[in-house]
């Protein structure tokens, strides 16, 4: 996974470490320091501007749980958001949406949508600006 060695290089050169969660779904649940880590791409490079995240994989939003979104542009990854996942449940926003499906909980997710006007909003979620958060 190319996202995946990519937040690993970024993440080292702040001195920090990505490890994987002992009893975590590969690719998707790790750790930095105590704080966990959901692991999403966005490919920009298909018409796809939003990426849905299941709740039921996801779990419950804590405040020690994030969304390292990783943007891949002309097939590379670019750039890691570091999302806190209590945003998500932030009605108010044109970045993150809540897509709840009554008669098939399963199917019920959040969303992240990414384009040139979520993207300054997206902006304080970059890594260089989260790392002080962890």
């Amino acid at each position: 996974m190319i996202a995946l060695e990519f937040i690993k290089s970024e993440l080292k050169n702040h001195n920090l470490e990505l490890k994987p969660k002992n009893d975590g779904r590969e690719g998707v649940d790790f750790f930095i320091e105590n704080y966990q880590i959901y692991i999403q791409t966005l490919d920009l490079d298909t018409i796809k501007q939003s990426v849905k995240i299941s709740k039921q994989d996801l779990g419950e939003l804590k405040d020690n749980l994030f969304i390292a979104l990783v943007l891949i542009i002309d097939r590379e990854p670019r750039v890691v958001y570091l999302v806190p996942s209590k945003q998500l449940s932030q009605v108010d926003s044109n970045v993150f949406r809540e897509n709840e499906v009554t008669l098939m909980p399963s199917l019920s997710n959040w969303e992240i949508r990414v384009s040139s006007n979520t993207i300054p909003k997206l902006a304080k979620y970059s890594l260089e600006n989260m790392i002080k958060e962890l």
